[in-house]
């Protein structure tokens, strides 16, 4: 179970989110291989036809890119939010995002990935979501809404939403600090289920938690309880039944010595009434009569004579 409450931080990519979108004076380069419109009365640059944008060592690909800017200081151009359609591609090292349209909020460092297929990968991840993921860079927050789902390996997280939150560090890093899993969660590795309503992940603690209906699979052994908490210091994990006993029960784990198959093929053989037992006929034995000398065989039925021959009167001529 220490590895598996584990994966709430290592099925995240979270080296993917070291270095989230973050607002930057560093100008921003935009490119397309049909055309680049600027547009006065709106203040837009648009770019069609495989559009890039550039700023330091984030990077924005899509079919059309819209910039969208306003007068800066010193007769600059503070373009203050990107918006991008079909086949977005959010690149920050080691990360690339996928999906349908983003817009990207620079003044705010917000960015938001819609649209089918939405995906964040790294060279060890995979994070997807049905409906949306976002960039905080300010609150140092990702989320993934909807059926968000993070692989690793043979690994996998499931949830409803997740998010991983980021602190800078004294040296100027930003690492993850926590990470959350939200409804329907359920993890998988190649040896155990596990399903909860809800997960927790405390970095710096190093200690892990899955709350509300809480069910672990070991094979065919199985535990429930309602919390189940993991201290990755100790190495000690412990799984709890408090609140309502009434409806929620007592924490419970069955265990099943030589396997389920093996346990319900004895209890249904156990079950099963016996088959009846049929006997071979026996041959009737022949019986001795007291002198030792056995019967003669009865013979043929068509040598039996059931009556006497009639006999010829010699005399007469006639028959009796």
């Amino acid at each position: 179970m220490k590895k598996t409450l584990l994966l709430l931080a290592l099925l995240i990519p979270v080296s993917a989110f070291a270095q989230v979108p973050s607002a930057s004076n560093e100008p921003v380069e935009i490119s397309a291989k049909h055309s680049l419109e600027w547009n006065r009365k709106d203040k837009t640059y648009t770019a069609r036809e495989d559009a890039v944008a550039k700023q330091g060592a984030t990077q924005i690909s899509s079919g059309t890119l819209t910039a969208h800017y306003r007068d800066g200081s010193g007769g600059g151009t503070d373009i203050y939010e990107l918006d991008a359609v079909n086949n977005v591609i959010i690149s920050s090292p080691p990360y690339s995002a996928y999906g349908d349209k983003a817009v990207y909020d620079v003044a705010n460092n917000r960015a938001a990935l819609t649209g089918e297929n939405l995906r964040i990968e790294t060279p060890t991840e995979k994070l997807t979501a049905r409906d949306k993921i976002e960039f905080f860079g300010k609150e140092n927050r990702m989320n993934a809404l909807g059926g968000a789902v993070a692989t690793r390996g043979t690994d996998t997280l499931k949830a409803n939403t997740m998010s991983a939150f980021f602190t800078k560090g004294v040296d100027g890093k930003t690492a993850l600090n926590k990470m959350t899993a939200d409804g329907s969660v359920v993890i998988t590795t190649a040896k155990e289920t596990v399903y909860g309503d809800k997960g927790l992940y405390d970095v710096p603690a190093q200690r892990a938690w899955l709350t509300g209906k809480v069910k672990i699979l070991q094979g065919d052994n199985w535990l429930e309880g309602t919390k189940a908490e993991v201290n990755l210091v100790t190495g000690i994990s412990q799984l709890y039944g408090t609140g309502n006993a009434a409806t929620e029960g007592r924490v419970k784990g069955i265990f099943y010595p030589k396997g389920k198959a093996a346990a319900d093929a004895a209890a249904k053989a156990a079950e099963k009434p016996a088959a009846p037992v049929t006997l071979a006929p026996v041959a009737p034995v022949a019986t001795v009569p007291a002198t030792g000398v056995a019967p003669a065989a009865p013979a043929p039925a068509d040598k039996i004579i059931s009556f006497p021959p009639a006999r010829n009167n010699v005399t007469t001529g006639t028959t009796p």
